[in-house]
């Protein structure tokens, strides 16, 4: 008995060392590394959306001094101003973000195509996501295009988050242990994976 718990132990270490050698977790968190390229982006938006507003507010200001507009049409104009402007703050932030981006998104999706190389690698531990969170229905889809072998329709983003829950689970496999049928059916799909080449890490 004391040699089986000992076996089901060093075969979850296993688990959790293969992980770790194919999968950079902080590399992969796209999230944590674009927010704040995000925050940044929105001063953009801000910058964007008061210029609008400020423009149309000075040619209605012109107007009601002038005579062209009461005063009722003027304070009408005042509040029909924030919709454009709003929208023009949103898009601003969207293109800028985008762009500010996209290197990021470049060098995650490279080196997720690295990691999954041509059979896929994330799908392997399906099992352990099926266990321990069956609603996890973002990461489910980014495992089930892994399978496929899908990779192009694979958002980084989704893909970072997958990687942070698995990686969480097998953290903490002391204090909820896998199963031996979930255990040994990811060792059964490791045994034919093929461990990613190493790719230098970028500085970020």
């Amino acid at each position: 008995m004391a040699e089986k718990k000992k076996n089901r132990r060093q075969a979850k270490k296993e688990i959790f060392g293969h992980f770790e050698r194919c999968f950079d977790v902080p590399r992969l968190d796209y999230e944590k590394r674009v927010k704040p390229i995000r925050n940044k982006t929105k001063l953009a938006g801000v910058l964007a959306a008061g210029i609008v507003y400020g423009i149309g507010f000075s040619i209605g200001l012109f107007g009601w001094q002038s005579g062209a507009v009461d005063v009722t049409m003027f304070s009408k104009l005042v509040w029909i101003m924030m919709v454009p402007a709003t929208v023009a703050g949103f898009v601003t932030w969207m293109i800028v973000s985008n762009r500010r981006e996209y290197p990021v998104r470049k060098e995650v999706n490279d080196y997720i195509d690295t990691i999954e190389g041509p059979e896929g690698m994330i799908w392997r531990y399906a099992p352990i996501l099926s266990e321990f969170r069956p609603n996890d229905h973002v990461s489910k889809r980014v495992l089930q295009r892994s399978q496929d072998k899908n990779f192009t329709k694979i958002d980084p983003e989704d893909y970072g988050k997958a990687v942070s829950a698995i990686h969480t689970i097998l953290g903490n496999s002391s204090t909820n242990p896998l199963s031996i049928e979930v255990t040994e059916e990811v060792l059964a799909n490791l045994s034919l994976a093929v461990a990613p080449a190493y790719v230098e890490e970028p500085i970020y």
